[in-house]
């Protein structure tokens, strides 16, 4: 019975897609993922390349690690102040292979995202007992923890201390995805296309219908027979694994990891900023999060307002969560899609 399901399922992909096609959001969509296919093409100019292009490898990066948060916190309702614990974890087991094990970063990255969901579970089972803000301080207490232990001095030569991993630690060179960066922007882009597909597609599966009543009433879930903390160890875990490959890819954007790159807790802050900025539960919200955080903290930097980042982007969270509460991504895709009405004269 399953089996026929599932195979129900599978033929129904294309008619699924082709529907979805033509609905006004995903046509945006197919939009946007052809301009930014041609993207790298429009110039050949050097510092194009050097910077601009690499700048939106950044962005799809944080993309999957905005989108992994708003999982956890958007879908199943369990809040999170210390995701950096996963993207760091990720990050610096992946550095290790590579660096030290002379790992092939095809092995190394899925590696590195199995031992973000380990920890995923190991967190999860004690945190995921508490509920609401306690929930948010207990993780946001790991992750201070692991950023004091790889911190300490006594355990450098285990965790490798303040410096962390860089191209020349280990006996091996810890080297980017690619020395052009026309390829390591498709790998990621390749890489956040599947991401999201998959989230997307647990979202919509019978687990994420689970997570979401968990969400909107636990107590109701619990009395109906779902064992919620399972589930929410689960989620976890799911979370985990996504923020674990955007670690895995930061430690090659960068060729380093370290502490507060890691694990600081503005990583964890800009996970949040991101996907509030998108609009929580949307997940493809955290994309547009992603890309405007990056691309905002660029400007700054030019203009010489790289000091008060951190500042700038603490007063658009209180805006947006005061004036719009939903986001920006469906705001926009409104405007849009009467904007195009207009225009077809519907």
């Amino acid at each position: 019975m399953k089996k026929g399901l599932v195979k129900e399922k599978i033929r129904n992909i294309p008619t699924y897609l082709k529907s979805w096609a033509k609905t006004f959001s995903g046509s945006l969509t197919i939009f946007l993922l052809i301009i930014l296919t041609l993207f790298p093409f429009l110039s050949q100019n050097e510092s194009f390349i050097k910077y601009f292009l690499r700048h939106f490898t950044l962005a799809m990066i944080f993309s999957i690690f905005a989108a992994s948060w708003d999982f956890l916190t958007g879908i199943s309702g369990q809040i999170s102040f210390g995701h950096a614990i996963f993207f760091g974890i990720g990050g610096y087991l992946c550095a290790y292979l590579i660096a030290f094990q002379g790992f092939p970063i095809w092995l190394a990255i899925p590696t590195g995202a199995l031992g973000a969901v380990g920890f995923g579970l190991i967190i999860g089972i004690p945190c995921l007992r508490l509920r609401g803000p306690y929930l948010a301080l207990g993780t946001l207490a790991f992750s201070l923890i692991l950023l004091k232990l790889f911190l300490l001095g006594s355990l450098s030569d285990i965790l490798f201390g303040s410096e962390g991993i860089s191209y020349n630690t280990g006996p091996y060179p810890l080297t980017r995805l690619s020395n052009n960066p026309v390829i390591e922007f498709f790998i990621v882009f390749i890489t956040l296309i599947i991401c999201f597909i998959i989230i997307f597609q647990i979202v919509k599966s019978k687990f994420g219908t689970i997570l979401k009543s968990i969400r909107d009433d636990e107590v109701g879930a619990d009395a109906s027979g779902i064992n919620t903390t399972r589930y929410k160890v689960y989620a976890f875990m799911v979370s985990s694994l996504f923020a674990g490959i955007a670690g895995c890819f930061y430690a090659f954007y960068n060729t380093s990891v370290n502490p507060v790159g890691n694990f600081g807790t503005a990583i964890s802050f800009f996970a949040i900023l991101m996907a509030s900025l998108g609009g929580l539960t949307t997940i493809a919200g955290s994309a547009l999060g992603a890309f405007f955080f990056i691309f905002l903290e660029y400007i700054l930097i030019e203009v010489g307002a790289g000091l008060y980042v951190h500042l700038t982007f603490a007063i658009i969270l209180i805006l947006v969560v005061r004036f719009s509460e939903q986001g920006i991504l469906r705001p926009i895709i409104e405007h849009l899609k009467d904007f195009w009405d207009v225009l077809l004269g519907r």
